[in-house]
C-alpha cells in the first residue's frame, strides 16, 4: 500500500466519523446545546477511528518492511494515544466560534487532526523502535505555506517523542526510512489525499466507487 493508499485510509476514517456526528448536529439547535452532548460522544468517536488509523499505519508500516526485505521479527507498534484532547476542543470550539457553522467546522478540523495523529503516532514511533530503520519524515501534499515549510525541511526525525506539527484538516504523514526501502522524495508527495473524481470517470462510476470505499471501511472497522 502506497504513502497515499494510508492516506486514503485515514480521510475515509475520518469521514465516517463525520456522518456519525452529523446525526447530533441534525437534533442540535445550537452549538451550545451540542457542546453537552459532544463532550459524551466526541472522545468515543475518536478512540474509536483513531484506534482503526492505528491499526491501518501499523499493517501499512508492516507491508512497507516487508518490500523492502527488512530482516527481523520487527512489527509495527499501533499507537495508544490515552488522552486525545477531546473536551479540551469542545471547549475551545465553544469559546472561539462565532456562529453554529463555524463551531462544526472547528469540531469537525479538531476531530480529524486527532483521528490522523494516530496514524502518524503509530508511524513515527515504530520508524524509531524499529532496528531496520533509521527514523521518519514528512511527507504530504504541501496544501498550506505551514505544511510546505516543514516539508521543504526534508528533516530526518530519529525520536519517537519528536511533535507532528500539524493543524486541523492537515493530511500530512509520518514516513519511515526503512533500510532497502525504495525512497520517497518530500517534494514530489504532492497529489491530494482526497478521494476526487478521476478525469472522464463518469458521476455514477464516481458514486459507485465512493460507496465501495466507505463499505471497506465499514468492514475493516467491525473487524478489527
Amino acid at each position: 500500500m502506497s504513502a497515499l493508499a494510508l492516506a486514503r485510509t485515514v480521510a475515509l476514517l475520518d469521514g465516517r466519523a463525520r456522518r456519525d456526528l452529523a446525526a447530533l448536529w441534525r437534533r442540535m439547535e445550537s452549538a451550545a446545546q451540542a457542546s453537552d452532548a459532544l463532550h459524551d460522544i466526541l472522545p468515543a468517536l475518536i478512540d474509536t477511528y483513531g484506534s482503526a488509523a492505528s491499526t491501518a499505519a501499523a499493517q501499512w508500516y508492516d507491508g512497507l518492511r516487508a518490500k523492502a526485505g527488512a530482516p527481523g521479527g520487527f512489527t509495527a507498534i499501533p499507537a495508544d494515544i490515552k488522552e486525545t484532547g477531546a473536551h479540551a476542543l469542545v471547549g475551545w470550539a465553544l469559546s472561539t466560534a462565532t456562529d453554529d457553522s463555524t463551531f462544526k467546522s472547528l469540531i469537525e478540523g479538531g476531530m480529524q487532526r486527532r483521528i490522523s495523529n494516530f496514524s502518524r503516532a503509530t508511524v513515527a514511533g515504530s520508524s524509531v523502535a524499529d532496528p531496520s530503520s533509521v527514523g521518519w519524515k514528512r511527507i504530504g501534499a504541501g496544501a498550506c505555506e505551514f505544511c510546505q515549510m516543514l516539508i521543504s525541511r526534508d528533516q530526518l526525525y530519529t525520536e519517537a517523542s519528536a511533535d507532528f506539527a500539524s493543524h486541523d484538516h492537515c493530511n500530512c504523514q509520518a514516513y519511515p526510512l526503512i533500510k532497502g526501502a525504495e525512497p520517497i522524495d518530500t517534494k514530489d508527495y504532492v497529489q491530494s489525499a482526497r478521494n476526487s473524481q478521476k478525469p472522464g470517470e463518469s458521476d455514477a462510476a464516481y458514486e459507485k466507487r465512493r460507496a465501495a470505499d466507505r463499505a471497506r471501511v465499514r468492514d475493516y472497522i467491525a473487524t478489527h
